[in-house]
This record gives structure tokens, sequence and C-alpha cells, in this order.
């Protein structure tokens, strides 16, 4: 359950659970304010919404974008790059969105909502997004000619500079701090991984760490930290590099580096779902594609002391195995956002509480 009714003086007092359920149904992404989350419905596109202390989700907008399973949103969650499949294809769509109020009257229909979704196509070619640190401009990626082409632009695609390109094809993208992006390699169990920032002003590229079998990586928004994880025989295992000192650590839990997620007001500390146990595989394929699946716990990491700290134990909470993924922050910090990737619903988890 996400609330608990307590009656005092004949007055009922919603508390709500430091641990909630926000969907029951699939979502293709989410983003929150610090007052807000809004997450978008995969089967229909429609768009919900919820306070950060409310108990019911609302429906603002019912403009239907079937099989939506990426969105990028914008710090004012009022823009968004949506990912689509289209009906009776395989063919991916992108498409720039923009979430705009309704004129409503005494005469308008009363499925009416609040909002509607307006926008244009993006080129098909883009393959990866990913949105600025400070939420208003996203850097995207698109398959040219058998390399990597890297764009900066608004939601839109307005004002589009080209950054970078590379030979690389198989990347994953992020972009942690205003001046620095980054780049790495899709994890495998047959591959070694590597590690790339680009510099935005003049688009030189370094190399910043190479891994082993399974690399994956995510550095920290001050650039000093990264946290990867490696295919270890038949399990993984998550280290802490310190980029200035050129030392590893490795970390008192073991998880994907997928399942972490690095605050931006500490920027030492980390935010990781743990399963309680990783069962033999080939990591992390067998996980990508749902041969396992995981029950974790959330977990807070110190990665100067090294210390953690649990944070929640969903199954023993709400009895829900939680095999947590797109784990997001808010921007204040008071909340962690993930998606069960058991069902694709939507969890919230109060973590000053």
């Amino acid at each position: 359950t996400s609330t608990e009714t307590i009656s005092d003086n004949n007055t009922n007092v919603v508390v709500l659970n430091k641990l909630r359920k926000i969907s029951d149904t699939p979502v293709g992404g989410m983003s929150a304010s610090s007052t807000v989350v809004r997450y978008i419905d995969r089967g229909l596109g429609h768009v919900f919404e919820l306070g950060a202390t409310s108990t019911e989700t609302e429906k603002i907008s019912n403009t239907t974008i079937p099989r939506v399973y990426e969105s990028y949103w914008n710090k004012n969650l009022n823009q968004v790059v949506l990912r689509y499949i289209k009906a009776n294809t395989d063919e991916i769509i992108n498409f720039f969105g923009e979430i705009r109020p309704v004129k409503l009257s005494s005469t308008t229909d009363q499925n009416t909502t609040k909002y509607e979704v307006k926008g244009k196509f993006l080129s098909k070619n883009i393959s990866n997004v990913t949105v600025s640190p400070k939420g208003d401009r996203i850097f995207y990626t698109e398959i040219i000619d058998d390399k990597t082409v890297g764009y900066i632009s608004n939601f839109d695609d307005t004002k589009k500079v080209k950054v970078f390109d590379s030979p690389l094809i198989y990347i994953n993208i992020d972009w942690p701090e205003e001046n620095t992006l980054i780049m790495s390699t899709k994890p495998s169990g047959s591959s070694h991984g590597y590690i790339y920032s680009i510099n935005i002003k003049n688009g030189s590229q370094k190399k910043i760490f190479d891994g082993k079998n399974g690399f994956s990586a995510k550095i920290s928004r001050d650039l000093k930290k990264i946290i990867y994880s490696n295919t270890y025989q038949d399990s993984v295992k998550i280290y802490i590099y310190d980029i200035a000192k050129n030392k590893n650590s490795e970390a008192i839990f073991s998880t994907l580096v997928d399942k972490c997620v690095w605050s931006n007001i500490r920027k030492n500390e980390a935010f990781c779902a743990v399963p309680n146990s990783i069962p033999d595989g080939y990591y992390p394929d067998d996980w990508y594609m749902g041969k396992v699946s995981f029950t974790d716990q959330i977990w807070h990491i110190d990665t100067d002391t090294g210390e953690v700290h649990l944070l929640s134990d969903p199954l023993s909470e709400s009895s829900v195995k939680i095999d947590a993924i797109k784990l997001v922050l808010d921007p204040k910090e008071n909340y962690l956002y993930f998606i069960n990737k058991q069902d694709l619903s939507l969890w919230s988890l109060e973590i000053n509480k």
C-alpha cells in the first residue's frame, strides 16, 4: 500500500508511506520537479502527474501516442522528446512534444484534460538522447554512414550544433556537467568497454577509463569519480574509481551500474538498487534480455568513505519483487523514482524520511 490513514479526533490524516507505487500500468519514462513527478503511459502515451505529497495521480493529457518506451523531459516538464515504435512495424519514431494548456469552456467535453501534446517529428536516425544538467537542451546521436555523429540542440531540434563524430556505433551517452559529454561503449560480457569525455567547447575527446568484460560506467557530476561494474566469473562486481588519485576501490555491495544514479547535490554520493542475490549468468547480457531478474534493495553510498546505508527493502515493505531501473532523483533529492523492470510500474522512495 502507498498510504495509511490515521484517525485522530474524527479527523482523517493521510500518511504517505516512504515507498510508494505510483503507477500500476507500464510507463515509458518519467521526470520530476521539486513538487511533482510526470510520467507517460507506455501503452497510449497519456501524460500523468502526481504531487510529491499527493495521494492521487491525475491524467493531464489524453493525447494518444501508442507504444512510447522512452521519454526525455526538460526542467519545467513541459517539453519532452519521445521515442516510440510505429504501429505494426519495428520502426522507431522520434518526436518532440510540447505539453500545452487546453482552452476549456463550459461546453468542453468532460473527458478533456487540462493539457494536450503538440509537436513535430524528429530525425529517424536518432539512436541516443540525453538531457543537459540544466534541463534546457538535449544531446543526441545519429548513425550516419556507419559512424556516430553527436549534436546539441534545443528540445525541438532548433539551434542544432554538431559536437563530435566517432567510428563507435554501439554507445551510451550522458551529460553530467554543463561543458562535458560522456560517451561509453555498450556493455557486454563478451567484450571490454571504454568511457570517453567530450569537451563541448572544442569537441576534443579523451579516454577516461577502460574496463574488462561487461564494463559499464557512470561518472559523477563533478567528473571526479566513476562508479562502474565488470563481469566477474558468472557474476558482477562494482567499483569506485577516483580519477585524480588513479585509485580503484571495490564497493561493499554488488550490482549493475545501470541500477545506480549519482547525486547532483552531494557529488560524492550515489544511490543504487542492489540485488539480494545475483544468480550465475552471463552479465549484463542475460539481465538485459530478461533471462534473469533481480529482487533489489535500495542503498546509499558515500564514495569518499565507502560507507553504505540501506534505505529500503521493497520486498519486506511492499511484498513486491522490484528489479529497479532508470533511477531518477528530484531536484531537491527528497525522492528517488524508479521503474520496476518486472512490470514497468513506477515507484517513488522518500529518501530523507
